[in-house]
């Protein structure tokens, strides 16, 4: 405490109320800008894992379709949506394979959409597609824009 002429003059120690509400303003403005942009960057590296996955699961099928000598249109007979719900792909009635003798890690699961799989269907081409079992998104060889 200092004494001058009278009045007793206080050390101020600490922040006042008003400094704290304006720095905690502040941090809440940042945060409010930041926290969709990074949930934003979240939801695309989930989008570009899938697209890795599917490009994964495509070479896997090539892959077995150069080791058995046999085209993908003999060894995937139909054109219907085939979902991965296992390491095991069964193609047809004698042919099948194991995805984890061609690919790393375990079976792989859609991460941006969590309830869905992957499927695979021949047209003309292999496609991979991520699904529910009524929707499909294709992830290869051309991504769908609305995934």
């Amino acid at each position: 405490m200092y004494k001058k002429a009278g009045k007793i003059k206080l050390k101020r120690k600490g922040f006042t109320l008003i400094e704290l509400v304006v720095v905690v303003a502040i941090l809440g403005v940042i945060i409010a800008i930041a926290v969709p942009q990074v949930l934003k960057n979240i939801n695309k590296a989930r989008k570009s894992a899938d697209i890795q996955n599917a490009r994964h699961i495509a070479y896997a099928f090539y892959l077995f379709e150069e080791d058995s000598g046999k085209s993908l249109n003999v060894l995937i007979p139909d054109n219907n949506f085939h979902k991965i719900d296992s390491d095991v792909v069964s193609l047809s009635p004698q042919y099948s394979f194991k995805l984890s003798d061609y690919i790393s890690g375990s079976v792989p699961k859609p991460v941006y959409r969590r309830s869905y799989y992957f499927y695979y269907k021949l047209d003309s081409v292999l496609k991979v597609y991520s699904g529910d079992g009524t929707n499909f998104y294709e992830l290869f060889p051309n991504v769908d824009p609305g995934y």
